[in-house]
């Protein structure tokens, strides 16, 4: 099953379908020529109009600036033409051509009724809506959200909720990402029951008025485009998990390593413990399975009744722990190759011990004063 956003089967449907209306309607403007002449400039008029159209569906169906690229700012200053905002807007991949644009614009009378602003914009954002905005004068007011990696869903949720201004609230962020039914493949597994894992971390720029839903949408999408260079299928095949399974083992990475460097070497942990059959004892699905922080686990929180605990149950969890990171995803893709088995964080917290032998992990342990 291929990853991209469905949608665009139903986009290209529509597109041949409006493109089969204009080209209807054409047929009854030709017949009625035989009443008026429509003259040879209007009728290059009436072309350019159409074709400029039938780019704006082609954008609007395709979407494949707008589904790959962060919001744009575009500065309007007192005495700028349509022309000069128009190829500002080509060239900062907002619209696909800046001549269409602009004789749309002249086409319904538009071409100087531009007002100076700072406006924000979306590449592939219809050529309609942007004109309306900057007509009237007004950018539209936005909200931006940092999710750092590593937030589990409800963080994530209260982050949101905070950035919005209560627009939206942490439990509508919580119903619509528990949901699975948005158009992306990785989606599809029967094993996901929310889109913990796939709610990937960056710095977002919404509009006011953005629905929850919409934002999670955004998240989901960001999670697809940051993914698309990696192997995942070749991952799947090599290391015989899911897609699923390697979101879930990047969660463990993420929150597991003290490092950039050392991801790759907390991945070969973790497969070669799944590979021996050895339960993985990670301390941070303790954390997760207990719903609070707790900077030292009891031997009775190793015991917590929960499927999360990787103590007790052997295998990966059931799901993500939280949201991790490009890098964290990189290494559960690529694991380094080591015969690691166990690993102890240093003095200092800044990095781990790692080793395949046993009792150097308890002497580790001890210099650690663990």
């Amino acid at each position: 099953m291929r990853r991209y956003n469905r949608r665009r089967t139903r986009d290209w449907e529509e597109l041949e379908a409006r493109l089969d209306a204009i080209g209807a309607r054409s047929s009854s403007k030709r017949r009625r020529k035989k009443r008026r002449s429509l003259g040879p400039v209007f009728g290059l008029v009436l072309l350019a109009g159409v074709l400029a159209v039938i780019y704006a569906i082609f954008a609007a169906a395709t979407g494949e600036d707008g589904a790959r690229a962060e919001p744009v700012e575009i500065r309007v200053a007192k005495g700028d033409t349509l022309s000069s905002v128009a190829e500002r807007l080509e060239e900062k991949g907002v619209i696909g051509s800046s001549f269409l644009f602009e004789l749309e614009a002249r086409l319904e009378g538009k071409s100087t009724a531009i007002k100076p602003g700072e406006y924000t914009f979306r590449p592939g954002e219809d050529d309609d809506r942007i004109l309306a905005r900057l007509t009237a004068g007004q950018a539209a007011p936005t909200f931006t959200v940092t999710i750092p990696e590593g937030l589990t869903l409800e963080q994530t949720a209260r982050r949101v909720a905070r950035a919005s201004g209560g627009d939206i609230t942490a439990e509508e962020f919580e119903r619509a990402a528990r949901s699975t039914d948005y158009p992306y493949a990785f989606l599809k597994d029967p094993a996901i029951e929310t889109t913990e894992g796939f709610l990937f971390p960056k710095k977002y720029e919404f509009e006011e008025g953005t629905t929850a839903r919409q934002v999670v949408d955004r998240l989901l999408e960001q999670y697809l485009i940051e993914t698309e260079g990696l192997d995942i299928e070749g991952a799947e095949r090599r290391l015989n998990l899911t897609e699923y399974e390697l979101v879930i083992t990047a969660s463990l990475i993420e929150r597991e390593a003290a490092n950039p460097r050392e991801k790759p070497l907390i991945a070969s942990v973790i497969y070669n413990r799944l590979r021996r059959g050895m339960p993985l004892q990670i301390d941070a699905t303790i954390q997760y399975a207990r719903g609070e922080p707790k900077e030292n686990l009891s031997l009775q929180d190793l015991k917590i009744d929960s499927p999360y605990n990787t103590y007790e149950n052997p295998g990966l969890p059931p799901g993500p722990i939280c949201s991790p990171s490009l890098s964290s995803l990189q290494a559960a893709v690529n694991p380094a190759e080591t015969d690691y088995l166990y690993y102890v964080l240093k003095r200092g917290g800044e990095e781990h011990f790692f080793t395949s032998d046993y009792n150097e992990f308890l002497r580790a342990k001890e210099a650690a004063g663990l």
